[in-house]
């Protein structure tokens, strides 16, 4: 009988979804340092200094739990490809870029409530607005990640064609004027597939 702990790769990527929706409660749409002063900045991370926090060490864990999904989709992919599969390799690629970009975006945010009484207002906007305009590695990263893992279940089929598609239409909605929509429809992908996973695991490992 197989293992019947195969469930926990893929429920990794309900965990991340678990912290994408916290860290949107949490920071919301960030401060636009286009529409507020310095000092305003300031003040808010001044009195959300432990929500924001907060929101920026989620933010390096949720890289990390992506990274665990990413690899454990490349393998899924990978079976069904055969060897030499490119398109899987490229979708844990894309989990390494939108880790990474995780990773430098939380240190950011973290400088907020870390430095907003040591530094001056107009600093603490500067880095503000690097902030709140940081969302390359979205697109980059998981765009590319669901469009090779689209791609490569489409030819393959190890994902339903239904479920790839959807994956593709996510990644293409960053390019167009709908591109707020891809924030919504990647955590409800990668909940898709992760209870698939699981859902596959356990009938797997269920005695026959």
């Amino acid at each position: 009988m197989k293992s019947s702990r195969n469930w926990i790769a893929p429920s990794t990527g309900i965990v991340f979804v678990a912290l994408f929706v916290a860290i949107l409660l949490l920071i919301g749409e960030g401060q636009d340092a286009s529409d507020k002063t310095a000092q305003e900045i300031v003040n808010h991370y001044k009195d959300h200094e432990t929500k924001e926090t907060v929101a920026s060490l989620l933010i390096g864990l949720a890289g990390i739990f992506m990274l665990f999904f990413a690899g454990w989709l490349r393998s899924v992919l990978r079976k069904a490809e055969g060897e030499g599969g490119i398109l899987s390799a490229v979708v844990f690629g894309g989990g390494v870029v939108f880790a990474a970009g995780a990773a430098i975006g939380g240190s950011i945010h973290h400088a907020h409530p870390d430095l907003a009484d040591d530094l001056a207002p107009v600093a603490i906007q500067a880095i503000n607005g690097i902030d709140f305009d940081m969302f390359m590695f979205f697109p980059v990263g998981i765009g590319t990640m669901l469009i090779a893992a689209g791609i490569s279940a489409i030819r393959h089929g190890a994902l339903p064609k239904w479920l790839a598609w959807a994956g593709i239409v996510v990644a293409v909605l960053f390019a167009t004027p709908a591109f707020f929509v891809a924030f919504v429809g990647i955590p409800l992908w990668i909940l898709a597939v992760s209870i698939l996973g699981i859902m596959r695991a356990r009938k797997a490992a269920a005695p026959a």
